[in-house]
């Protein structure tokens, strides 16, 4: 089936299809005990059957439950687990670099990591452009295999930052100036940390060090070595992508922003390169939402995805969430960007109000009455009855707050509201998620043999440039030689002619 099943109303499934308008991203709030995975998630992953899929698993339950379907489903299975990436397919970042904006991207969300108080000052400023110059030399003056985070880290360790002599350049220095005045990476070095003076160079080293310490760890580097598939496929052939992150670890987060974002570039290009178009569409079943950390320009994406064939699910717990990352507006603009929005149960008084006023009013029939008794000789009774009519909440939030727990809120951007019945999976889908129950902890990623040519011929190239440059120096060596044997020679001459002359 293509679609993704919002609920149950009246023992009929609501699904959304790959042509909805205006778009076909979904924002689902949950709290713990909502059912979001067993209601939204799962049943989403078995419904699926055409579509290529990304979902985050913050703790690789997803994989295990639903892989073997998938795979039975005829997908092609990765896995991206920063939790445990000795279990994962590799992920290196730097082969997703082909402009110096590209380079800056992956530098500063790496520099952001060790950047709590999120500061941008001279020290983040200075650090970034390091970084930045550090990334650009390894891409064009290394080869191949030290193209990634643990070839930037041997570039610091092999060259000191600190000159021997007064007034001389540090090796890090006659590193970079060594190169043409046009080279990217001599033009981010010059224009950031050479201008740093003294100690604070040093210092600005320390903290890059630290900052980037956590990347030469092993099981680290090895993860960051390579790219087993290249992030384009997931919107050329029906593949699902699970992305495993740490619970209660935000370490990583940063690297987990940059992954999904060079993800979101990689599909727009693709698009770009087919009239606009993913060859194969793709959903996003974002869970933990904000564990991802911020995306600067997310509800661009939502604004523009669904033309390239893209659907995003975007589950967070509580409205207050997304508010204290993006701050208010930006949230604001994040759900207007959704037209579906999904209440499985409101975990705090933000998010029922924001949905009891989703809902809206409605106009309610009030009766009244009055009754009067008057003494007299003959004791008269009357009594008459009117009505008022009042507007209230659809649903107050208290009510919202104590909605049964398997009931659900569906919020339309051009139809009315429903309350619904949630899409449990093992109602659906009985037994599926019993089938084939795969580990984690066994899963060996491989390279694809596309990503194994492109490397080779990568390596070739470095070859041959290597080898071209060698033959030039050589021919200059050898020019050297011939010029110093053709000045000896006259030397000599002139020699043995002002000998010949004084004798």
């Amino acid at each position: 089936m293509n679609g993704t099943i919002l609920g149950i109303v009246d023992k009929q499934v609501v699904y959304q299809n790959n042509s909805t308008k205006p778009n076909r991203n979904i924002f689902v709030v949950g709290g713990p005990g909502s059912y979001k995975t067993q209601s939204v998630v799962i049943t989403n992953l078995f419904n699926e059957t055409e579509n290529s899929i990304v979902v985050t698993d913050p703790k690789g339950e997803l994989y295990e439950k639903t892989a073997g379907v998938k795979l039975a489903q005829g997908y092609q299975v990765h896995v991206v687990n920063f939790a445990n990436m000795a279990h994962s397919d590799r992920y290196n970042p730097f082969d997703y670099i082909q402009r110096d904006i590209q380079a800056e991207t992956v530098a500063t969300k790496i520099v952001q990591s060790e950047n709590a108080e999120g500061k941008k000052d001279v020290w983040f400023s200075t650090q970034r452009q390091l970084l930045k110059a550090l990334i650009l030399f390894v891409m064009n003056h290394r080869s191949p295999e030290q193209r990634n985070l643990a070839g930037v880290t041997q570039v610091l360790q092999e060259n000191d930052v600190e000159a021997e002599e007064k007034g001389t350049d540090s090796p890090l220095d006659s590193l970079f100036l060594d190169l043409t005045m046009s080279d990217s990476a001599r033009r981010a070095y010059e224009l950031g940390f050479k201008k740093a003076k003294g100690e604070m160079k040093a210092s600005i080293i320390e903290s890059l060090l630290a900052t980037i310490s956590k990347f030469v760890d092993q099981e680290v580097a090895d993860f960051t070595s390579f790219s087993d598939f290249d992030l384009k496929e997931i919107g050329k052939a029906k593949a699902v992508l699970y992305v495993i992150i740490p619970v209660m670890d935000s370490t990583y987060e940063s690297f987990i922003n940059l992954f999904f974002s060079q993800l979101f570039d990689e599909l727009y290009k693709l698009a770009a390169d087919h009239h606009a178009k993913l060859p194969h569409q793709v959903d996003f079943i974002l869970d933990e939402f904000v564990n991802l950390g911020k995306f600067p320009k997310y509800e661009e994406f939502l604004a523009t995805c669904r033309g390239y064939g893209i659907g995003v699910t975007t589950i967070c717990q509580t409205l207050t969430q997304l508010q204290a990352l993006y701050g208010k507006d930006k949230a604001e603009s994040i759900l207007g960007n959704h037209a579906v929005k999904i209440c499985l149960n409101a975990a705090n008084d933000v998010t029922a109000k924001y949905f009891s006023d989703l809902l809206g009013k409605s106009t309610v029939k009030v009766e009244t009455g009055s009754e009067s008794t008057s003494h007299s000789k003959e004791d008269s009774h009357s009594k008459s009855d009117s009505y008022s009519y009042t507007s209230r909440s659809l649903m107050t939030p208290d009510e919202i707050m104590r909605m049964p727990e398997d009931q659900s809120l569906l919020i339309f951007s051009n139809a009315r509201p429903v309350k619904a019945t949630k899409a449990f999976q093992f109602k659906l889908f009985p037994g599926a998620d019993h089938l084939v129950n795969w580990s984690q902890n066994e899963y060996q990623g491989q390279p694809e043999a596309s990503q194994e040519t492109n490397f080779k011929n990568k390596v070739d190239k470095w070859n041959q440039t290597v080898k071209a440059q060698q033959q030039v120096e050589q021919s200059e060596e050898e020019d050297q030689n011939k010029e110093a044997d053709l000045q000896d020679s006259m030397d000599q001459a002139l020699k043995a002619r002002h000998k010949k002359m004084l004798g």
